[in-house]
């Protein structure tokens, strides 16, 4: 009876599909990379983490719903700000690509304008951003990556 459950369990685990995050990691040089991620991005910030929204609070729970983290901006690197505190949507779960950010940690963060979670949080559109673009949290970001983002942010403007 055992290894009869046991076969049927293995049967059913093989034939399930699953789904997870896979982000496609490319062999280009730190500066293409960070060139690309600032070209991608509508915003770059390095901010610190002041407050984290769950959005659904209901009993049935998705790892896509959103989370929305505010940020206290130190430095807006791209795009333009009028406000001090920025809200950046993620998805809850890093199988779902989602970036977890911790409260009180200091981040640089790239995101970009999206209406995917406007059904939810009920905004026109979110600031987004995932485990695949280049959130890091800012102490271990790398100086090379600062200075090209200064470098393109400087050439953006002319």
């Amino acid at each position: 009876m055992k290894k009869a459950f046991l076969l049927i369990l293995i049967l059913v685990l093989s034939i399930t599909e699953t789904f997870a995050c896979s982000c496609i990691e490319t062999n280009e040089s730190l500066s293409k990379k960070v060139e690309i991620a600032f070209t991608e991005s509508d915003l770059i910030i390095s901010g610190k983490v002041i407050d984290v929204i769950i959005v659904n609070t209901g009993k049935i729970k998705s790892s896509a719903d959103p989370i929305i983290y505010r940020f206290e901006i130190t430095k807006t690197i791209k795009g333009k700000l009028e406000k001090e505190v920025i809200e950046i949507a993620s998805e809850e779960s890093g199988a779902s690509c989602g970036y977890k950010f911790e409260l009180g940690k200091s981040y640089l963060v790239y995101a970009r304008k999206s209406t995917h979670f406007s059904s939810k949080t009920k905004n026109e559109f979110d600031f987004v951003t995932s485990l695949c673009d280049r959130n890091q949290k800012l102490n271990k970001v790398d100086k090379k990556e600062l200075r090209k983002l200064k470098k393109l942010n400087c050439k953006k403007e002319k």
